[in-house]
């Protein structure tokens, strides 16, 4: 039997060596892989440790400058030649349950922490940024404190005493730079008529107290805009937040060098769209044009006088000045009456009744002429001297009856002597002769005056007037002090008389009174001559007969009355300063011969000016610049009383109101006789002064403030920068962040650029 024995040697020492080469570079090739894999890994994953670290340190800075106000952030350091910064400072507030900000007594806002961030730099050379906060924030500090506590924080590191830093808020620090940015605004609009845009923020610029250049330089334009030019409406300076109307640059009343640019044609236009109605349009026809205003840092000048109080005073022309109301400036309906005769009578029927100027027989008419002479009770006149009105002219209203007309000849008015007897003795319805005007400190030597009427279609002064039945006439308005004594003096009244010569036109309203002797007339015994001269006589005396008296009125309807005063009292005004001190106060002003401007001026720590020095204590200046010697509270006001002196003129010229009245008495059958100038007569003239632009200023902090304000734009408007001192203003911060670490023999570097903008303006 054949027998097989198998071969027992097993696997050469070739293939053992051969499978144990192929083990090596399999197990090697999966190891090396492992580890490559293993290191790239660990790389990304400190790359992504140190990206997530930046991260997380860029969203905080962001949230922090976000919800600042640029007004308040303070940089590191100020010598900085290349623009950028360091270290930054900066307001935090913190919001309450339902996320609103809490607000101080002024609308702004409190804030609650001061927030730094600053570069720490170790012995071997690593950096780091930290934060550090001061928790509560000291908001009494200057701009200058600020800017001392930033500079010791980066210095020592930390905050000290009052503060927390975080001492690894980022670590692995290479870069941490602030940069603030300019910006181009976009005057363009797809519009032929300008359209106003606002509230526009230019940027931000470092001022300090005294003058200041802004340059608005043109860089391009949009590539749908046929033009260069543009247009501002006002700027706007906070905090202290003072509007400066643009045309105000180019105008006259604009101090010297308030306004150049490069040689192109600057306008003013107008359109009452506009803020103070006008905006200032720049012509520029080409890059590099520009406009420069220079003007004071922290200031208030109020041109459009917004929120004022007025009294007697009105807005005036396109530039919105404000001048005293003269009588021809009211408005129908406007008058201010100050007497009526239904009021005094008592007469439930306001309109009058009809009859004839014949109280005694109100039913039938009079027989032959007649003088009417009405008194005009001071206790029926509405004004109440304690509060200083007063009443420089006065016009008078007479009525006819619904069916007749009334004709009167001559009227006059008079202030009336005391009552020294009962009503029905002569002394009560005389009058006072005028005196002389030499020394005395007001108008009372004005005691008797002739009305005159105006022919409507001629505009000549007449004597008398017809009026047709069922209408009215006003006399012209006639300089004559129409005053009511204080609570400490004795009351007097007036007289108004007039003269109806004409028996057939006697036809008249009258108000039916109940309590007052009131209407006298006279008659029966004398001429017509003698009569008119009765009705100019102030005194009558116990030779004129009274023919009636009656408690009745006839045809004297109303008194209308102006004052040669007026006044306009400012909005109150915030400078967003705790003690400001306040340099002077100026304004632009036309004031003619015979007028006046008294300038008052107040602060106060109470944002209502509550507990602030009353008007009539403060005594105010005309000079015009004048220096200011209220407390440096932050709250101030200012309040402009404007007067006139009533004059009286002609064709042939003018005559002094004193002057007036001197030759009036001197003329022969004075008291019966006025001025006049070859049959013309004298009436009563007004010059009109006014004010605008009203500046008060004072040293500012040096501090950050954002410039703003309203543009005009259009479709041949350009793009502009703004500079102020020559530099770019700005409006953006950019933030650049870099971070590197060395890992398993590598350098690994993150970056990060943004730009932010404060968008808290601390209101």
């Amino acid at each position: 039997m054949r027998r097989y024995i198998s071969d027992g040697r097993g696997f050469t020492l070739t293939e053992v060596m051969f499978v144990a080469v192929i083990s090596v570079i399999v197990i090697g090739t999966i190891l090396s892989a492992w580890i490559f894999t293993h290191k790239a890994w660990t790389i990304e994953g400190e790359r992504t440790r140190l990206r997530v670290d930046m991260t997380k340190g860029m969203e905080t800075v962001q949230d922090d400058i976000r919800l600042s106000s640029a007004t308040y952030i303070v940089v590191y350091p100020a010598d900085s030649v290349s623009g950028a910064y360091t270290a930054i400072s900066m307001p935090v507030a913190d919001t309450d349950a339902a996320g609103f900000y809490t607000l101080d007594a002024g609308g702004a806002i409190e804030w609650d922490r001061t927030v730094i961030y600053h570069i720490f730099t170790d012995d071997d050379g690593n950096k780091t940024l930290r934060r550090t906060v001061y928790d509560p924030r000291d908001n009494t500090m200057s701009d200058t404190d600020r800017y001392n506590q930033l500079a010791a924080v980066v210095s020592a590191g930390t905050g000290g005493v009052g503060s927390t830093t975080d001492t690894e808020f980022l670590e692995n620090l290479d870069t941490f730079e602030v940069a603030p940015l300019p910006l181009t605004i976009d005057f363009y609009e797809d519009s032929e008529d300008p359209v106003r845009m606002g509230k526009v923020i230019f940027g931000w610029a470092r001022m300090d107290a005294g003058d200041h250049t802004v340059r608005f330089e043109v860089t391009g334009k949009n590539d749908d805009s046929s033009g260069y030019a543009f247009g501002l409406d006002y700027l706007r300076i906070e905090p202290c937040g003072s509007r400066r109307e643009a045309e105000y640059y180019n105008s006259s009343f604009a101090p010297s060098g308030a306004l150049s640019s490069n040689g192109k044609t600057v306008n003013r236009v107008y359109d009452n769209t506009w803020s103070n109605d006008n905006y200032l349009e720049y012509q520029a026809t080409a890059e590099d044009d520009y406009i420069t205003i220079t003007d004071y840092y922290d200031l208030w000048r109020e041109s459009t006088f917004s929120d004022s109080s007025r009294n007697n005073t009105m807005f005036y022309e396109e530039e919105v000045r404000v001048k005293i109301e003269l009588p021809e400036d009211r408005e129908t309906g406007k008058e201010q009456i100050r007497w009526y005769a239904s009021e005094q009578s008592g007469d439930t029927q306001q309109d009058g009744r009809d009859g004839y100027a014949n109280p005694g027989a109100p039913t039938s008419a009079p027989s032959e002429p007649l003088v009417i002479r009405t008194v005009i009770k001071n206790a029926f006149i509405d004004m109440d001297a304690d509060a200083g009105e007063k009443a420089d002219l006065v016009r008078v209203k007479f009525k006819s009856s619904s069916s007749d007309a009334l004709k009167i000849a001559k009227a006059y008015i008079t202030r009336r002597d005391p009552i020294v007897a009962d009503d029905s003795n002569p002394e009560y319805y005389n009058g006072k002769v005028n005196l002389d005007p030499s020394g005395r400190d007001i108008d009372e030597y004005h005691m008797h005056q002739q009305l005159f009427f105006e022919d409507t279609s001629t505009g000549d002064m007449l004597e008398g007037v017809t009026i047709e039945a069922g209408e009215e006439a006003w006399t012209v308005w006639t300089a004559f002090p129409l005053i009511v004594r204080d609570s400490d003096s004795t009351d007097l009244d007036y007289l108004v008389t007039y003269y109806a010569d004409d028996v057939s036109d006697s036809s008249c309203k009258y108000w039916q009174g109940t309590s007052y002797n009131t209407c006298y007339i006279t008659g029966a015994d004398y001429s017509t001559t003698e009569l008119g001269r009765a009705a100019g006589t102030p005194v009558w005396g116990s030779d004129y007969t009274i023919r009636y008296f009656s408690d009745d009125i006839c045809a004297v309807s109303d008194i209308d009355t102006w004052e040669n005063e007026g006044t306009v009292e400012s909005n109150i005004f915030d400078t967003a300063e705790a003690s400001p001190v306040y340099n002077q106060i100026k304004w632009s002003e036309d004031r003619p011969a015979g007028t006046n401007i008294i300038m008052k001026t107040r602060s106060s720590e109470d944002q209502f000016m509550e507990n602030a020095t009353d008007w009539s204590l403060i005594t105010g200046s005309g000079v015009n610049p004048h220096s200011l010697s209220i407390s440096s509270d932050r709250y101030v006001q200012f309040m402009a009383q404007i007067s006139t002196d009533p004059f009286w003129e002609c064709s042939a010229g003018t005559l002094a109101y004193a002057d007036y009245v001197d030759e009036q008495r001197n003329l022969a059958g004075a008291p019966y006789t006025f001025p006049s100038r070859s049959g013309e007569y004298l009436v009563t003239g007004l010059y009109s002064a006014w004010i605008d632009d009203v500046e008060i200023d004072w040293p500012g902090e040096d501090r950050t403030c954002v410039l703003s304000g309203y543009i005009a734009r259009k479709d041949d408007y350009g793009q502009v920068k703004v500079k102020v001192d020559g530099k770019d203003i700005f409006r953006v911060y950019r933030v650049d962040l870099e971070v590197s670490a060395d890992f398993q023999d590598r350098t690994l570097e993150e970056a990060s650029s943004v730009e932010l903008e404060p968008r808290n303006t601390g209101r």
